[in-house]
């Protein structure tokens, strides 16, 4: 759901316009584009509540929205300082829903968060932003990284079918840490 900020209180409106199970002739106008870094705070409610609607799903983090989009907010802005660090949005025509978090390293492509609105999910967009993606980070890049919670087995078989394997888990131990070879990513997005 999106919230907008009045007062220092957010308040839920409208989550999806229209239900796309129901309505299947509906032509998606997706694109992608990156976020200038200085309109982050333009954009930070709409893209946080796309990520804390799907995690009150999946792991719901039994604190109240606004302490949760403090702290996100807070640790965001702070890694938007840093050139590597990148965030794609992901539209839907002129409208945002959702939003791909990443940075890369001299030989790895680390990928932070990506979040979808529910009624966006099956629609072939998460194989076209890796598309975008592949088509705009360094050609150099030998290695892959994700993480994944570990009540999220949707994203973890995902990541499991672009070729990463576990490798241990956060130190909260909440989520699960993938890696693998670039290439094996190249592999799996040219599969279809």
């Amino acid at each position: 759901m999106d919230y907008e900020k009045r007062s220092d209180k957010m308040y839920k409106a409208e989550f999806c316009e229209v239900n796309y199970e129901e309505k299947q002739d509906v032509v998606l106008m997706i694109n992608f584009a990156y976020l200038d870094k200085d309109a982050f705070d333009a954009v930070a409610f709409r893209i946080f509540n796309i990520l804390a609607d799907n995690m009150e799903i999946i792991a719901p983090t039994g604190n109240e929205r606004e302490e949760d989009y403090n702290c996100w907010y807070n640790g965001v802005s702070d890694a938007l300082k840093r050139n590597e660090r990148q965030i794609i949005l992901i539209k839907d025509a002129d409208s945002i829903i959702g939003f791909f978090q990443y940075y890369t390293t001299e030989d790895t492509f680390m990928m932070e968060e990506v979040q979808l609105k529910t009624c966006y999910h099956g629609k072939n967009i998460f194989r076209k932003l890796y598309g975008f993606i592949i088509e705009n980070i360094g050609k150099d890049l030998r290695f892959v990284e994700a993480y994944a919670n570990v009540s999220n087995f949707k994203s973890i078989g995902i990541l499991e079918r672009m070729g990463l394997s576990k490798i241990g888990m956060n130190k909260n131990g909440r989520s699960v840490h993938f890696k693998g070879s670039y290439g094996e990513l190249l592999k799996w997005y040219k599969s279809k």
